[in-house]
């Protein structure tokens, strides 16, 4: 059985892979626990810490759920789509797609990224389960394969998202202390 956090210790917990972390009993996002883990907001699919042209920690969100967005887990690969998922703006105007541009444009110019971590819904309410540490690309893929601006039409309009491509490391424990010492 994957260990259950307390929605009362998660402010000094570390992240365990397969870990579910509770939301608490009020309904509504002060029940959100990942804001509690984290130093991230408690809304949208890419939440960091940070500017979104430099961040230090990254969060990917998601409920694996959405149809027209459709994320994928499949062993240690991650497809994740970005934050514009609906007509009106334009592919760079949301901040978290500002983060995947600058997660795989350091990742390649630079040969460096941020600590990147996955959770999605849990089964009740706001609980969150932790995935794991990622990191951009995967082996196979080239940087014209891991990060796509792909087309959409919702109605009758056509607009850009991205489909990025992770790969999940093996770590199995994110130490508090570490993530402290990380966002200092």
């Amino acid at each position: 059985m994957d260990k259950v956090i307390q929605f009362e210790s998660l402010k000094d917990s570390d992240l365990i892979k397969g870990a579910t972390y509770k939301g608490g009993r009020i309904p509504n996002l002060s029940s959100e626990p990942i804001s509690k883990l984290l130093p991230v907001g408690n809304q949208s699919g890419i939440r960091f810490s940070g500017s979104s042209l430099s961040p230090k920690l990254i969060v990917l969100y998601t409920t694996f759920k959405d149809n027209d967005w459709p994320d994928e887990l499949i062993s240690n690969k991650v497809i994740y789509y970005g934050d514009n998922k609906s007509p009106g703006k334009e592919i760079h105007d949301l901040p978290g797609n500002q983060v995947l541009r600058s997660i795989f444009n350091n990742f390649y110019l630079k040969k460096e990224y941020p600590l990147i971590l996955l959770f999605s819904k849990g089964l009740a309410g706001f609980d969150r389960i932790f995935h794991g540490v990622l990191k951009p690309g995967y082996n196979g893929l080239n940087e014209m394969e891991d990060l796509i601006a792909v087309w959409k039409t919702k109605k009758e309009e056509r607009f850009q998202n991205y489909k990025a491509v992770f790969t999940i490391l093996p770590t199995e424990i994110v130490k508090r202390k570490d993530i402290e010492s990380l966002i200092k």
